[in-house]
């Protein structure tokens, strides 16, 4: 039978470390019997509550796609209208102008299909079973560089990157926040090596390496709060 498992870290970068701020990235996992998750979230680091609204923004994804459950045909323009709406009332009473972040989802259901959205910067990539990688990221080249888009009232739906693909077909899942995903030069290869070194490993110890990656980022320089969660399938021997 098909399980599917996560892993992830997320650990603060130097610039914060320094300047005694706190993460302003947040992943959280979600395995039910509804369906499997992860997501991430980077607040800006403009925002003075970004570190609050990463945190809301990863519960409103739980949320919002538990909502989704039983809907024939739920679109995306539901599933990110849904993600707003419950943002906005776990973030209450602060404003979103002070605490809006990025947020990278890839769930499935039982529909047979794994969904992946994006909005803002980061990357959300999966390694397909033939070994090819399909990913979305951020494109810099459309406005201005450094203008991020995120969870915001006013938002719309073009905002947002989506990917289905049926789920068969899906091996492993990433999810990056920028301050990793600014860092690579070979995507697919960072993916793919990533996901096949630790899809043996249990959870913890997965989360455990991933950790201690991250904390010893080889990027000289580096900086930005750094997050990557793994959603992955595995096939077991039925009990």
């Amino acid at each position: 039978m098909t399980v599917w498992k996560s892993f992830g870290a997320s650990v603060i970068g130097p610039n914060h470390i320094a300047t005694g701020k706190p993460n302003q990235d947040a992943w959280s996992p979600f395995h039910h019997v509804w369906g499997d998750g992860i997501t991430t979230s980077d607040g800006l680091g403009s925002k003075p509550f970004s570190n609050f609204g990463n945190r809301a923004a990863c519960l409103a994804v739980v949320h919002a796609v538990y909502a989704c459950c039983g809907k024939i045909g739920m679109g995306h323009a539901f599933l990110s209208d849904r993600i707003i709406k419950n943002w906005l009332s776990f973030i209450a009473p602060l404003e979103s102008r002070d605490c809006a972040p990025t947020c990278l989802l890839a769930f499935r259901m039982d529909d047979g299909m794994a969904r992946l959205g994006m909005l803002g910067d980061g990357l959300v990539a999966t390694v397909k079973t033939d070994g090819s990688v399909v990913s979305l990221s951020d494109d810099k080249t459309e406005g201005f560089s450094n203008i991020t888009a995120a969870l915001w009232p006013n938002g719309t739906e073009k905002d947002w990157r989506w990917l289905s693909i049926p789920e068969d077909d899906c091996k492993s899942i990433v999810l990056c926040t920028d301050g990793v995903s600014d860092d690579l030069k070979d995507t697919d290869g960072f993916v793919k090596e990533f996901a096949n070194a630790h899809r043996d490993l249990s959870s913890v110890s997965a989360s455990r390496r991933t950790y201690e990656m991250l904390e010893n980022w080889p990027t000289p320089k580096h900086s930005d709060d750094k997050t990557i969660a793994c959603l992955f399938r595995e096939e077991v021997a039925d009990a």
